[in-house]
């Protein structure tokens, strides 16, 4: 189950007694964490007693499980989280086994992991009983949603307007959207509508939105756009080795585009393919549609001579990554109608 399916779910289903959260989004695992605190052990309840966290490597595994066999404070349930499970003993791993085939029915048990490795014995004992929750990162798609029930949760509405340049500006980073969210929240005030024009008053764009723009520039076949912003990137010291590899992503993703589109690619499976922000993916379909396969294969080709030459010194990055785009964008205007 994913992460946001799950936050979604737990306000009206009663938790289970075992879980596993894993994957590389450490800030989801603590906000599915925190959700599971709010919804077992209610405010005023003694969370001292009724919630614990513990290093599995320094506790020992005997003494999570001896927490979570523990009566709770009435009328809350227990819930105890353990971290660095995943190396266990022999006599550990039996230990768990015995716990797993009879959960405590008043304890939640949390482990949790960032890349689960299915080989070690402890991982495959949970996997056939807990409910495992995904914590990857969020896709554009996913971060919609994410905003739009978080502002629920808190008392708000979002314009439908205002959530595409919110995700364009700071991307699908959790913690930076909750940020950001909680800042506009504070700026309507309680109970308000949160827009465009508040998105655009108060969001700082993230250091990469540049980056996005430069891309974007170049799919929207933007000479004068894409320079200016090659140059700001360029004065603000970004690696012309590093610049490379974004055009040569950004190539990589028109082609890609390319194939999907050919066989009817559904618009959800686009958006995570392609990690576009919902509000870009029709503008940026369109501009591909405009351009041939064999052009962009070109330009890669034309790109890891770039390459080449920077690093022998041929001449100075700035006059190579000009001539690069100006020879692109110059050949999908003579091919391609605007």
């Amino acid at each position: 189950m994913k992460a946001t399916e799950f936050l979604e779910r737990l306000p009206t289903t009663e938790p289970g007694p075992l879980y596993v959260l894993t994957g590389e989004d450490t800030y989801l695992q603590r906000a599915c964490v925190r959700e599971m605190l709010h919804r077992l052990i209610p405010e005023g309840v003694s969370r001292d007693f009724n919630y614990s966290e513990h290093d599995v490597e320094r506790d020992t595994l005997r003494r999570v499980l001896d927490v979570a066999r523990e009566l709770p404070l009435p009328p809350a349930r227990r819930l105890v989280v353990a971290h660095n499970f995943e190396k266990l003993t022999e006599a550990e791993v039996e230990l768990l086994k015995d716990y797993v085939r009879q959960p405590v029915s008043t304890t939640t048990l949390v482990f949790c992991a960032g890349t689960l490795d299915k080989r070690r014995t402890s991982v495959t004992v949970l996997l056939k009983v807990a409910t495992v929750i995904e914590c990857a990162p969020l896709t554009p798609e996913e971060a919609r949603k994410w905003i739009l029930a978080y502002g629920r949760r808190q008392g708000f509405e979002w314009s439908p307007e205002a959530l595409g340049p919110l995700i364009g500006a700071v991307g699908c980073d959790l913690a930076r959207l909750t940020q950001e969210s909680e800042k506009l929240m504070n700026y309507v005030g309680p109970g308000g509508r949160i827009g465009p024009e508040a998105v655009a008053a108060l969001v700082v764009r993230s250091p990469h939105e540049d980056n996005f723009l430069l891309a974007e520039a170049l799919w929207q076949g933007d000479a004068p756009r894409a320079l200016r912003l090659l140059h700001r990137l360029l004065g603000r010291g970004e690696e012309p080795v590093a610049l490379v590899g974004l055009l040569a992503w950004q190539l990589r993703q028109m082609l890609l585009a390319h194939n999907l589109m050919a066989v009817n690619t559904p618009r959800d499976t686009l958006l995570r393919e392609l990690r576009l922000p919902p509000h870009r993916l029709s503008a940026f379909l369109g501009a591909v549609r405009k351009q041939s396969p064999a052009r962009l294969r070109q330009g890669l080709i034309r790109l890891q001579f770039v390459d080449d030459a920077l690093k022998r010194g041929y001449a100075t990055p700035r006059l190579l990554l000009e001539l690069f785009l100006c020879e692109l964008l110059a050949a999908e205007t003579a091919v391609s109608p605007r």
